[in-house]
């Protein structure tokens, strides 16, 4: 079995900044790093919203990116 150890986690904020010849949504990620992994998806939000609120920008998206470490068990 695996054993999972978070390494670091980032806020991704993604705005529309135009569309696409074919109509689809031109986005532009801002990302902020050294975001606790034990930070709640519900903090994390509110953040977002309040970051993006000073942008003139639409916001697209709020994603939360984790980074994981995946190592064998040491359990025979």
């Amino acid at each position: 079995m695996a054993q999972v150890t978070p390494q670091s986690c980032h806020l991704q904020l993604q705005f529309q900044v135009g569309t696409t010849a074919s109509g689809m949504p031109r986005i532009q990620n801002r990302n902020y790093a050294n975001v606790s992994p034990s930070a709640s998806d519900d903090d994390l939000l509110a953040v977002g919203q309040a970051l993006a609120a000073l942008f003139d920008l639409p916001l697209h998206a709020i994603a939360r990116v984790d980074q994981d470490a995946i190592e064998p068990s040491t359990q025979a």
